[in-house]
């Protein structure tokens, strides 16, 4: 029997070899720039733990809680930054690469405006919610001006348009490095928390100057760039509603570490968020995925409905793979993951991982779902599932938080990330094709039972 097993290992090691060596040109190119999105993440997933839990440690949950507290609330206008044009810009300029210098002058010129009409809300709410709290205003402030320097985002989807996603990680990785330094000096000099804030800001502006460098290198001149006003209201226009749902996106993640500190403590929201974190560290994975795969995506869609079909289910079950993996690995280790990075002040973290993981399952596959979304043209639906997993997470949290802190804001953000990621689209006709897609995926490890019990 074992030797039947080696037998069929090595079979399928070979096939798999084979077939990477017959690679059709673009896949190789799609591979390629998949592994440099893939190697700057888990550059950058392995030494920000290291560095940010040692920040942790030092700042304790209080203080640690509130920077967070900050950082959530500021990221409720991260939208106005981007616009959320992102996916939008990357698939036009696959249609029209022509027409880059006036895609990319005309988006630039609207997040700018995006930018500095973030970071003005930001300052102006926390003001209004907090009046009391001047030391939040400060963190606040300083957090907002990132925003400013999101301008300069098109850059990236010109890259990733061109499937040449290595600049956009080189310019990341020396901008984090640069960071990383600096945030372990504020370490070792104890420095006050307000030093911790600016360097948040800091690293998005040095990216910047980062990725203007590699876009010029690269033959390419942001002086070509022009702004065409016409065009300004048709990237408008075809991103509102992934601004719209981005927005509600946000804010139903963030929200529970903001109604924590409001109704349990910044201390709270410290132990919450180092779970959070835990979690978040592997949102890179269907991002690397949906974004490398999106320009094939889209010319998939243009052959046949069943090659399309095909390619989607693909991805949605890659996802999946991904995410139970992640389930597997982290919810034996929970106790022992906390108090090793975070130590025994976050101790009551374990439990509130032991719950949050399980939402990759449902925004994995939303990553998926947008790029779809966006091919298809249904940004308003995407909007509406966003706003109801919205009102959900927010009547959740009333519900929950009062009764169980911390994992009662993991139970509530689980329930309203399966709403907006997966039950609203299974319910509207529209998408349901889709949704059914993404059940096939969810369902994969009895898919995969199946098969290996049938052979």
């Amino acid at each position: 029997m074992m030797k039947i097993r080696k037998t069929l290992v090595w079979t399928y090691l070979l096939k798999f070899i084979n077939l990477v060596k017959n690679f059709h040109p673009e896949n190789r190119q799609i591979i390629d720039n998949t592994g440099w999105l893939f190697l700057g993440k888990v550059f950058r997933l392995f030494i920000s733990l290291c560095v940010g839990t040692l920040a942790a440690r030092y700042l304790g949950p209080d203080r640690f809680g509130t920077l967070q507290y900050a950082l959530a609330f500021s990221s409720f206008f991260l939208p106005l930054s981007t616009s959320q044009m992102s996916k939008i810009i990357t698939r036009d300029l696959v249609r029209e690469p022509e027409s880059k210098n006036k895609i990319l002058g005309t988006a630039f010129i609207v997040q700018i405006t995006g930018g500095i009409l973030a970071a003005t809300l930001s300052i102006m709410f926390i003001r209004l919610i907090s009046p009391q709290s001047l030391y939040i205003h400060l963190l606040v402030a300083i957090v907002s001006i990132k925003f400013i320097f999101n301008s300069f985002q098109p850059i990236e989807n010109w890259f990733e348009s061109q499937v040449k996603s290595k600049f956009q990680v080189l310019a990341s990785n020396l901008a984090f490095v640069i960071i990383t330094i600096i945030k372990i000096v504020l370490i070792i000099v104890k420095a006050p928390l307000f030093l911790f804030a600016i360097i948040i800001s800091l690293e998005a502006i040095i990216y910047s100057f980062i990725l203007i460098f590699y876009y010029q290198i690269d033959n390419e001149n942001i002086r070509n760039w022009r702004t065409d006003f016409k065009s300004i209201k048709y990237l408008l226009q075809e991103s509102y509603p992934q601004f719209l749902s981005a927005t509600a996106i946000l804010i139903y993640s963030s929200i529970d570490q903001v109604m924590l500190g409001n109704m349990v403590g910044n201390s709270s929201v410290g132990i919450y968020s180092s779970a959070v974190i835990i979690c978040e560290a592997w949102s890179f994975l269907p991002f690397i995925i949906s974004s490398s795969l999106y320009p094939t995506m889209i010319k998939a869609q243009n052959l046949s409905k069943s090659v399309y079909r095909k390619k989607i289910q693909k991805i949605y079950d890659l996802t999946s793979l991904l995410s139970y993996a992640i389930i597997i690995l982290i919810l034996p280790l929970s106790g022992f993951l906390i108090t090793l990075l975070y130590g025994a002040n976050y101790q009551l973290a374990s439990s509130i991982l032991s719950v949050y993981i399980f939402t990759s399952l449902f925004t994995f596959q939303g990553e998926v779902m947008s790029n779809w979304i966006v091919a298809e043209g249904l940004q308003k639906l995407n909007l509406y599932a966003k706003l109801i997993g919205l009102c959900a997470n927010i009547m959740l949290n009333l519900l929950l938080i009062p009764l169980y802190q911390g994992i009662g804001a993991a139970i509530a953000t689980l329930i309203s990330a399966s709403i907006a990621n997966y039950f609203c689209f299974l319910f509207w006709e529209k998408t349901r094709e889709n949704a059914i897609l993404t059940t096939k995926a969810l369902f994969l490890p009895l898919r995969l039972l199946t098969l290996l019990q049938r052979n």
